[in-house]
């Protein structure tokens, strides 16, 4: 008997530092996606005093479904970080703890796609930018 309470405890302690890797792993992910994020906006800030004699046109055209891709895996992280909350608040069974593991890494399986994706857009925006650069020095 108390050999399972001993085994049923290594599982739940072993949950517990798992959803706590994965935890510290995602805000990593999230903390690197903000910086990304941020550079872009500051770029964009930079080059907006330089593009004000041309309006009409745009540094970056950045597709909607990688805006509304971000959007979704900022909702994600509020969305992981409350159920995160909620679920050191209540106690769940080891059944319980395995499904919601296992949701947990499809989650973040579908962000990192995401973040992939983001990172393809802004290598892109970066190669062009370099042609629209390297364009610039060869016209004067």
């Amino acid at each position: 008997m108390t050999d399972a309470v001993h085994d049923l405890l290594a599982g739940l302690v072993a949950n517990r530092q798992t959803m706590q890797r994965q935890s510290a792993i995602i805000d990593e992910i999230l903390e690197k996606s903000n910086n990304t994020l941020i550079h872009i906006e500051s770029r964009n800030k930079a080059l907006a005093p330089a593009t004000a004699a041309q309006e009409q046109e745009k540094v970056y055209n950045v597709k909607p479904a990688c805006k509304q891709a971000l959007v979704k895996i900022l909702q994600n992280y509020k969305q992981l970080m409350q159920q995160h909350r909620d679920e050191r608040e209540d106690k769940h069974s080891a059944l319980d703890g395995c499904l919601a593991f296992r949701q947990r890494v499809e989650q973040l399986a579908s962000t990192m796609r995401k973040l992939v994706a983001l990172c393809d857009t802004v290598h892109q925006m970066k190669v062009h930018q370099e042609d629209l650069e390297a364009e610039d020095q060869d016209s004067p």
